[in-house]
């Protein structure tokens, strides 16, 4: 063993940390214990410690010494075990010396091959290989050194095995066990020790085990490995003490180290301590090499933000994307960008690696806060596109929320209803349940509401009440109470209207019973009801309205302008009557294949109020038959960014292949 005096009293003091003095130690650690208390020992004694009473070979001739191990790390070319191995075979046989033909290549014997399978970690096909030489050589039996070296190496792998799984307390205790586990020559346990110590006692006892390493490292390389791993563990800081131990400049490369730790601990938020000013310049000066990594120039980007400073912070991570930095230095450019002032920068920044959830987030976030500002700002199809890819793929609420808004206040009812449905799966939430209604309610779809409205009463107690489809409640002198569409109705027939009109019924109920009528597309017996309505003045804004929507549903635009004209209803209500008749116009003219006449008609409903997605659709074709193949494309390719169905991919292949495009 490479094993000095005072090093081993380290190893002692570190390793039976979690169980000493337990039951369990086995007899020969006490007296480990006990021996290095009391006297200084030579590595020899070490080795004696452990061992059987020596023997001297050359006294007793029928004295065999197993020579296989030593053989087999020389074949490995092993030369720290090789020269541990002569010391550990001189200390139990005095007298014997290493044989004169050690390095010449040795015969594949039996007892060869075993030392083959110790070498190569195969311990069970090893075990079963000495079954069988004991079943076939009677009276055989492996070496003391083969069952010792065999359980020990047994150990090595259950305390590694522990280290991979986390389990320090295991680690702990299997060192404690077995002190000789912690080998000069094996490092890496010794590392895996000193973590598992740092983890279950202190890290001065740690730095006693890394110490150790450092003095049983045969040259700078390994002690610089050694360094690096302690760092890892017990921190810039906690590191020091051995960094001071260096020799001949050999932590050189871990001082750039410790600088990118310190520098990366400023970094984090609520970080109370700053790196110094020789860290920044040494890392800067790493950074800027022509052969640099772009990890450097990402993490200086990541300083240089923390401390508020976006603009130095942007150059930075630019440089780690040039030289191929992850997605962590573009995430950082987009943040960057964005916290300079240069939104639409950072969105396309963003928008070229949105398929890393964090970058992608970011995108959502940027794109969201254009639909959802003070002053909207509507994406282009391409980026609509992407935009709902990154939606689905991400499955945000909040951003299909957003969007959804963006396509009711757009009069994108069918878009709309499709993006609230989402959000409310991926982020159900009050606001997602009102859109998602409204949505409903402009399209009709009267089942659904109905449904939806008492599943989400219950769920979201701050829910806006949104109303429901139309409520009949006659109005009487005793106060409001409402009737059924099927009390109002009741013996009526085919022929309400007519019933309606007699002088028995009150205008109130003529009214609520024309809407009842309209629900069930009987427009011409509404439109009698509600002129019967329309003879009480209290009524008579309210009947108008009824009997203009009435024609409309008809198809009799001229005569719901007229009513709409007349004076009788509000602004509001004259507008949306206006709209509906500008729509069947453009609807007629479409049918009537007056592509030109079409869009007439929609540029001037488009005047007053946003497009539907059904009118826009038929703005696309019409665009298409006139061959206007471009601006066609650009309105089917917004739709299916929106909603992709098979109208909109129609459209979108058909103004994609046409042939000519005159614009």
């Amino acid at each position: 063993m490479l094993v000095r005096r005072t090093s081993l009293r380290l190893v002692l003091a570190a390793t039976t940390i979690a169980v000493a003095t337990t039951a369990g130690a086995a007899p020969r650690a006490i007296e480990w214990t006990g021996t290095i208390g009391s006297t200084a020992i030579t590595p020899e004694d070490a080795e004696r410690a452990f061992a059987r009473p020596p023997v001297d070979a050359a006294a007793d001739p029928v004295v065999r010494v197993d020579e296989s191990a030593l053989r087999y790390y020389v074949a490995q070319h092993a030369t720290a075990r090789v020269e541990a191995e002569i010391r550990r075979l001189r200390a139990l046989y005095p007298g014997w010396e290493p044989p004169a033909d050690l390095h010449r290549p040795a015969g594949a014997g039996e007892d060869q091959a075993l030392w083959d399978l110790y070498g190569k970690d195969r311990i069970d096909d090893l075990k079963l290989e000495i079954d069988r030489l004991m079943v076939r050589r009677p009276g055989w039996r492996p070496s003391p050194e083969m069952v010792e070296k065999l359980r020990r190496k047994e150990m090595r792998l259950d305390l590694v095995a522990a280290s991979e799984r986390g389990d320090f307390a295991a680690v702990t205790q299997l060192a404690a066990r077995e002190p000789l586990l912690i080998d000069g020559a094996d490092l890496d346990v010794i590392w895996r020790v000193a973590e598992a110590t740092a983890a279950t006692a202190t890290k001065e006892r740690a730095l006693d085990l890394y110490r150790l390493a450092m003095s049983a490292s045969p040259g700078a390389e390994e002690r610089l490995a050694t360094a690096r791993k302690a760092m890892a563990v017990l921190g810039p800081d906690g590191v020091a003490p051995l960094v001071a131990e260096e020799r001949a400049g050999e932590f050189e490369p871990l001082r750039l180290d410790l600088a990118r730790a310190r520098i990366g601990a400023a970094a984090k938020p609520g970080a109370g301590v700053a790196p110094t000013a020789d860290d920044v310049a040494r890392l800067v000066t790493a950074a800027r090499a022509a052969d640099a990594a772009p990890g450097d120039a990402a993490l200086l980007g990541w300083y240089d933000l923390s401390r508020g400073d976006a603009a130095a912070a942007f150059g930075w991570f630019e440089i780690a994307r040039r030289r191929g930095g992850d997605a962590d230095a573009t995430l950082g450019a987009a943040l960057a960008a964005d916290r300079a002032g240069r939104r639409a920068q950072a969105r396309d920044i963003a928008e070229s690696k949105a398929d890393d959830p964090r970058i992608g987030a970011l995108y959502l976030d940027l794109v969201i806060a254009d639909l959802t500002g003070a002053k909207r700002i509507a994406p282009s199809p391409e980026r609509l596109g992407h935009l709902t890819r990154t939606i689905e793929r991400l499955e945000s609420g909040e951003a299909a929320q957003a969007l959804a808004w963006f396509a009711h206040d757009a009069r994108q009812y069918e878009a709309a209803r499709a993006w609230f449905a989402k959000a409310m799966a991926w982020r159900p939430s009050a606001k997602s349940a009102e859109g998602h209604l409204l949505a409903l309610k402009a399209l009709g779809d009267r089942a659904n509401f109905d449904k939806l409205a008492v599943d989400y009463r219950e769920r979201f107690a701050d829910l806006v009440p949104v109303p429901g489809f139309t409520t009949v409640a006659a109005t009487k002198r005793g106060g409001p109470a409402k009737k059924s569409c099927s009390a109002l109705l009741a013996g009526t027939g085919s022929h309400a209207a007519d019933d309606l009109a007699g002088r028995h019924r009150p205008a109130a109920d003529a009214l609520a019973a024309g809407w009842c009528l309209m629900d069930l597309a009987r427009g011409d017996e509404a439109i009698v009801a509600f002129e019967r309505a329309g003879r009480d003045p209290r009524l008579a804004s309210e009947a108008a309205y009824g009997r203009s929507l009435a024609h409309l549903r008809a198809g009799r635009t001229d005569q719901a302008a007229s009513l709409a004209a007349s004076g009788g209803l509000t602004a509001a209500r004259r507008e949306e009557i206006g709209r509906i008749a500008l729509a069947q116009q453009a609807i007629a003219r479409f049918d009537a294949r007056d592509w030109r006449g079409t869009l007439d008609t929609l540029d001037r409903r488009r005047l007053h109020t946003a497009e539907p997605r059904d009118l826009a659709t038929m703005r696309g074709w019409a665009l298409h038959h006139l061959g206007r193949t471009t601006e066609a494309h650009q309105v089917f390719a917004v739709l299916d960014a929106q909603l992709s169905t098979r109208e909109t991919r129609m459209g979108v292949a058909t103004t994609t292949l046409g042939p000519t495009a005159r614009n």
